[in-house]
């Protein structure tokens, strides 16, 4: 679950540009979709390209990010989706580039590298825009020619950028990597030159990103459990809440079992519950429990979970 800031970097509003993120990743995933055929086991493509197993190729959509490479024509869900493409095509490249176009329907990079020892900059220019006919951005104008040598340095791989590309990492083991190590990590991989207070700043604001998400996550948490009983009948949600002095609910525990895992367990596994737990060590302090069932195979099998929070805890969440 990755949450995404903004800054005048990227000229828009925090509300703004976490919203087009949030429809670029969801319009993505409906437009990639593929409804597969069913499986036959006893049916061998007919070659290593034939992946559906069925005489026809895989199908394949030209909007993509993540692997560097614009084209003149490519279409995106979002201005954000565009930033993002230019940065992935930074970190491919190395070239200097810099953003000179700002406005909410419009969008340009350029690149300032120098052209040898003329001084004179080079010619490559990557602009796109939405109509008001049309429901995605798309590169209006492209010229892919560098005249420049990459030299280490970009102008737009700023703290924002640095902060996006350590988030996941970060969120999984904060304590290894702070900002020496993400600066090595940089110029080993991308070979782009950051400094040291780059770093320690973008370290600092994926971290307030990672706090963020928990406020805003455990907010939904009562549209969470609504939703999961309007999906799944018979199933049991609880949200326990503690009202504080000026009356606020706070979180305190959640449980949830599934309707279709509780038959599942009555029919098929063997008739023993076991308990199992772990403590939760990060911002948000408690204890996950698990009822566990043990399938024909001997194997675990999850009943119901909840998680409860400590009553040490000093933290809390406003629903």
């Amino acid at each position: 679950m990755a949450i995404v800031l903004s800054d005048a970097d990227f000229g828009g509003d925090f509300d703004e540009e976490a919203h087009d993120r949030d429809e670029f990743h969801i319009d993505q995933l409906v437009n990639e979709f593929v409804d597969e055929p069913p499986v036959r086991h006893d049916v061998y493509p007919e070659s290593d390209t034939d992946e559906n197993g069925d005489g026809t190729e895989p199908v394949h959509t030209h909007i993509r990010r993540g692997d560097g490479h614009l084209y003149d024509k490519q279409t995106f869900f979002s201005g954000v989706a565009f930033k993002e493409a230019v940065t992935d095509y930074v970190l491919r490249t190395g070239n200097n580039l810099k953003q000179y176009r700002y406005d909410k329907d419009k969008i340009g990079f350029m690149c300032v590298g120098c052209n040898g020892d003329d001084g004179s900059r080079c010619e490559w220019k990557v602009y796109a825009a939405i109509l008001p006919s049309d429901k995605m951005w798309r590169i209006g104008k492209f010229n892919d020619k560098h005249s420049c040598i990459p030299n280490g340095e970009c102008e737009m791989f700023k703290v924002p950028h640095i902060a996006r590309l350590f988030l996941d990492k970060i969120r999984d083991n904060p304590e290894y990597f702070m900002p020496m190590k993400m600066e090595e990590i940089i110029k080993e991989r991308w070979k782009i030159s950051v400094t040291r207070h780059q770093c320690q700043a973008a370290r600092k604001k994926a971290l307030i990103w990672i706090d963020k998400e928990y406020d805003e996550q455990f907010a939904r948490l009562r549209d969470y459990a609504a939703e999961i009983l309007e999906s799944n009948k018979d199933s049991h949600v609880e949200v326990e809440c503690v009202t504080t002095d000026d009356g606020k609910d706070m979180f305190n525990r959640f449980y949830v079992c599934f309707d279709n895992i509780r038959r599942t367990w009555k029919e098929t596994c063997r008739p023993l519950i076991g308990i199992d737990g772990c403590f939760l060590k990060n911002k948000v302090k408690g204890q996950l429990l698990v009822a566990l069932g043990r399938d024909a195979n001997n194997g675990i099998y999850p009943i119901a979970w909840g998680w409860l929070k400590l009553k040490t805890q000093t933290i809390g969440f406003g629903l």
